[in-house]
């Protein structure tokens, strides 16, 4: 609550000086271009079909601009916006019934319903996903400028974003006034192979704040090593979900990892990946999991 309403104190302030700073250069909010997307004014109705997305709208104060939602975006506060179905397969007309100015997803949305939006005249904004912090800073400067202008939204995005990473950062530095080093790592079942979060993702940015070591962290693939997992033998294991538990249970390879016994613990994959408010969340479960003692 304290950082909402220090995020919109913040937002005002900021808003104020870009606008002055906009009047000073000669530069206005709108029109804005990104990509093959333009708009010719600050849009007022929002529809997000992605859970990340939504996250980093929220972390900016943009998601009071969300009229719909997919199903997959269920974020504590967002799951009263009306849905439009699933993120990949979401229905253009109920999307044109809440009166929707823009629409954001990822690759996975359908091109056919992505075609009738269009000719419904409703841009479709679609945003990989961002891997490294430089990729996530870029982010959040395309949503704000999209969603609040050229120069307000855009100095909007930057600050929301310095704000998280700032934030983080002051985490792992009080973590790190720990004087034994802990070993960690993140693991997940895919079509039957065990995975983890390497140097190319934003889970191990995560396990990074724990101030932890991430015994993956310079392997080059997301498919894990047994042998490399044993010899390390991490101190905690976070997971996905009980699949990934019994997967290592009932495997002979594993038996000798000490963690199994009280030090795994699940974080749901769609919350390790979240960029924006969740992240912070997400942190805070993983400590109390890791260091239960300091917050007895």
């Amino acid at each position: 609550m304290h950082r909402k309403m220090l995020a919109a104190a913040m937002a005002v302030v900021l808003m104020f000086t870009a606008v002055m700073l906009g009047s000073c250069n000669g530069k206005s909010d709108y029109p804005v271009t990104i990509g093959s997307i333009m708009l010719n004014s600050e849009p007022e109705n929002i529809v997000i079909l992605n859970k990340n997305l939504a996250d980093i709208i929220s972390c900016m104060g943009y998601d009071v601009k969300m009229v719909g939602r997919s199903d997959e975006v269920n974020q504590k506060g967002m799951n009263v916006v009306p849905s439009v179905g699933i993120a990949a397969d979401a229905s253009p007309a109920s999307i044109d019934e809440l009166g929707a100015d823009i629409i954001f997803a990822d690759e996975s949305l359908n091109t056919a319903v992505i075609e009738q939006l269009n000719k419904k005249n409703i841009p479709v904004v679609i945003l990989e996903k961002a891997r490294t912090p430089k990729q996530i800073k870029n982010l959040y400067k395309k949503l704000g400028t999209l969603l609040g202008g050229n120069v307000t939204g855009k100095a909007k995005g930057t600050d929301a974003c310095k704000t998280l990473f700032s934030e983080l950062k002051d985490v792992k530095n009080a973590v790190n006034e720990k004087s034994i080093v802990k070993t960690v790592c993140y693991l997940y079942i895919d079509n039957g192979v065990l995975k983890t979060v390497n140097n190319a993702t934003w889970g191990a940015n995560m396990l990074d704040y724990t101030g932890a070591t991430n015994v993956f962290k310079n392997s080059d693939t997301d498919v894990v090593d047994p042998e490399k997992l044993t010899l390390s033998n991490p101190d905690y294991i976070f997971c996905k979900d009980e699949d990934v538990i019994n997967y290592l249970n009932s495997s002979d390879k594993f038996q000798n990892l000490s963690a199994l016994s009280e030090k795994t613990f699940i974080i749901p994959y769609d919350e390790i990946t979240m960029q924006g408010d969740t992240a912070l969340d997400v942190l805070e479960k993983m400590l109390k999991n890791m260091y239960p003692e300091d917050f007895s």
